[in-house]
This record gives structure tokens, sequence and C-alpha cells, in this order.
């Protein structure tokens, strides 16, 4: 397997801050301590039964792994092969397109609208891969989009979901997995709940098609990590407290870019905008020397715009916001 760089991926994590301690029962929950570490072998069925019913899916179809960044990964390579053409949504998620590209397949764009509706779906793509919310507008599919989807599984394709940010939704809807027979979901606990350094994630989908993706997961990682499966099994309880804790702010953060008049499409779900500066790297270069951080937009290959973090802190979001349209007006630049 070829291997891709991954610029995003290196940018996160140079700009990660440095590691603290974690007290994994922080949510009060209570932390493991003394529970018995037995081994689970591929997965956790305690933990698979509550991720099927709070997915809305039958037991049995769901896949445990280390992170959604890992799943995505194992769900694309069990259904990607050299050659093969991967219809990929853009703007995108750097990953999703590198992940088959490394693969040798050909990938083909969809493009999606800023009102997050998806274009045309190349009818030759044997895997389709999406985001919903869209990742980085944090805009829903539509029943017509989910149409297409559709059409495009009933020709053979496999169709790949992403739903990282699906539960930060008052009343997430359906997920893919729930909707066809060839529709695959990935999730985990990064986005929705802050707890990414547990590193589990999941992929939902038919027995068939998960027994392709097992395949794959056994050459990259035999079994999640026992004192993680442990500590998600004790927070489980307090899932929609951390939830609410991550959303708290984007209301807020939103009034605070429109009263400064940025140009983006309004998210439906998610913790991100993806606002139009009109030149996101040169905009995410000038607000990194004032120590405002960024993501500039050519990692999702829409090199105009920047996405910002909306689950900050009112105050913080609302300084940052303010330099980066100053910044805007200065270099004359459209988006203000």
């Amino acid at each position: 397997m070829r291997t891709g760089y991954f610029p995003h991926m290196e940018w996160a994590k140079a700009h990660t801050f440095d590691p603290l301690p974690i007290e994994l029962g922080f949510s009060g929950a209570g932390h493991p301590r003394g529970a018995k570490f037995e081994e689970f072998g591929s997965g956790h069925p305690g933990l698979e039964e509550k991720i099927a019913r709070q997915n809305g899916v039958k037991k049995g179809r769901v896949q445990l792994l280390g992170g959604t960044s890992l799943a995505n990964f194992v769900a694309i390579a069990a259904f990607c092969d050299p050659g093969e053409t991967v219809a990929v949504e853009i703007p995108r998620y750097a990953p999703l397109a590198q992940i088959p590209k490394s693969l040798g397949a050909l990938v083909k764009p969809i493009v999606r609208a800023h009102n997050g509706r998806l274009g045309k779906i190349a009818k030759r793509a044997t895997l389709v891969v999406v985001t919903n919310p869209h990742n980085p507008t944090g805009r829903n599919l539509t029943k017509a989009d989910w149409d297409d989807l559709g059409e495009a599984a009933d020709r053979g394709a496999v169709v790949i979901v992403d739903e990282v940010y699906r539960e930060l939704q008052p009343k997430p809807p359906k997920v893919a997995a729930a909707r066809h027979p060839r529709f695959v979901t990935t999730g985990g606990l990064t986005k929705a709940y802050g707890l990414g350094a547990l590193r589990l994630g999941w992929i939902l989908a038919a027995p068939e098609l998960l027994e392709q993706t097992r395949r794959v997961n056994n050459l990259v990682a035999v079994q999640c990590p026992t004192p993680s499966l442990l500590a998600l099994d004790a927070i489980w309880p307090r899932l929609p407290e951390l939830r609410d804790k991550a959303r708290r702010h984007v209301a807020t953060n939103l009034a605070t870019l429109d009263k400064l008049k940025f140009r983006y499409a309004r998210p439906q779900a998610g913790l991100t905008a993806f606002v139009d500066v009109g030149d996101g790297d040169r905009i995410a270069d000038q607000m990194e020397k004032q120590g405002v951080g960024v993501a500039r937009g050519s990692f999702f290959e829409a090199p105009e715009f920047i996405r910002v973090f909306l689950a900050a802190d009112p105050r913080t979001f609302g300084k940052g916001a303010r330099l980066i349209a100053e910044q805007v007006e200065r270099n004359g630049a459209r988006a203000t």
C-alpha cells in the first residue's frame, strides 16, 4: 500500500497543546480503578450493544475500532481497490480522499454546495464517501441527497458516511447504516463528547460488510485498548452531559459571526463554521502570528475559506473573530 502525505494532519499535530494529565473519571462517572483488565478480543459486546441502540441499528452491526480516523481508513480500504473510481465530496476532510488515492484508486469529486447539497455522483464509482453533517460546513444531507446516494448503492457502490458530528444535533437523523444495506456509518467519541484521548470509534454496517472491514482491521489493529473500553463503559451514562457541554457555546459564537458580517453557510450541526475570507491560507498565516488558530480552507480543497471552532469560550472566540475581521478588511478581501 502506498502512503500519502496529509498536510492538514501534520499541521494539527504541530499545533496541539502540550499534553496534560487526563483523569479518565473527570465526567463524574468514577474512575475504573480496580476494574478487572480482561481481554475483550476484537470488541466489547456490552458497549457494542449500547452503541447499536444509540444509533438505531440492530445488534451485531457494530465494529469497535481505535477512533474515527482508523474507522474511516479501515472502511475505505475494505471497499477500495487499485484502479477503481471512488467518488468523494468536495470541500472535504482531506483524508477521505487521500486514503483512496494512497490505495491506488481514481478519486472523482462530488461537488457539495455551500447549502450542503450534493452534486452529481460518478456512475462508475464503486465507492462513495461523504460526511453528514458536512465537514467543514456543518450542513446536512437532504432527502434528495439520500435518494441519490441510494441510487449509487443500488448500482452496486458502497456508500460510506462519516457521521462523527451527528450526535451534536438536538434530534439526530437516522444513521446511514440504517437507511440502506450498502450504506456504512463511521463515528466516534471525539467531536460530540470530547473524549478523543480514549481513541475509540466504530463502524456501523450490515454483517456482510462488517466481515470485510474486520479483515482489514486485523491487519492494522488486533483489538481496542482495554483501559479505553473500561473507561467508556464507566462514562457512558454521562455522555449526554458531555455532548451538551460541547455545543453550549455554538449559538453565541454564531451570533458573533453574524454581527461581524462574515460570509458563511450557517451550520445545521457540528462545532465548526466554514467562513469565506477570500484567501484562507494568507489569513490563517496572519492569524497564527497573532495567536489565533484556524484551519485553512486548503486542507478541505477550498482555499478561499477558513474553518473556525464554534465550541470555544465566547470571549476568546469573539476576540479572535474580531481580529480575523480586521485582517480581512485590511487585505481588501471579500467575506465581511
